[in-house]
């Protein structure tokens, strides 16, 4: 009896040990994509560049997908200082400007980065699950945030990113596929 019943424990245990499987994507194919992405949104404005604060952070969640958030000052400006006590009207006039400017080559800059995700370094990622790409916009305290969201999030199934990346799937495919999320 006792070793019927050591038997029926041990066998009880088999299952649990493949719940802890490696996870599809490793972690060195994710911390590349953080460093494309921060090279990426660094080089949107070469001549007037964008301020990527802090670094691109990456992870993949089995059965979900991967997911890369990043932090984005689309109008750098000087900040506060002893020299420059405060931000003036006509500083926050030009910011908003330039901001709203910029916000339909920063959307198109990251449905790139989408694309060009699907492909390596996750290609060992199930074509079922998600590829997530969110920047959350940086604002000054009293700026005008009318017309800019302060975070825009997109993602769609590997599978569609990764046909129209190869060609096999026209844009229209990604239109419907594609959802762009703004907060």
């Amino acid at each position: 009896m006792r070793i019927l019943a050591i038997a029926s424990l041990f066998l009880c245990a088999l299952p649990s040990g493949s719940m802890a499987d490696k996870p599809k994507v490793s972690r060195a194919a994710i911390r590349a994509l953080e460093d494309s992405f921060d090279n990426r949104l660094r080089g949107i404005w070469p001549e007037d560049p964008a301020e990527v604060l802090g670094v691109t952070q990456g992870a993949y969640i089995s059965g979900n997908g991967a997911v890369f958030l990043s932090e984005l000052n689309l109008a750098p400006t000087a900040g506060i200082s002893p020299f420059h006590p405060a931000i003036t009207k006509d500083e926050f006039t030009r910011i908003h400007a330039k901001k709203l400017s910029r916000l339909p080559k920063l959307k198109a800059v990251l449905e790139e980065m989408l694309l060009d995700s699907s492909g390596a370094p996750l290609d060992s990622m199930p074509v079922n699950e998600q590829i997530t790409v969110g920047v959350t916009l940086f604002y000054w305290r009293g700026e005008n945030t009318e017309g800019l969201p302060a975070q825009i999030v997109m993602h769609a199934p590997k599978r569609v990113l990764a046909s129209v990346k190869a060609g096999t799937a026209d844009k229209a495919t990604l239109a419907t596929a594609l959802i762009v999320e703004e907060y």
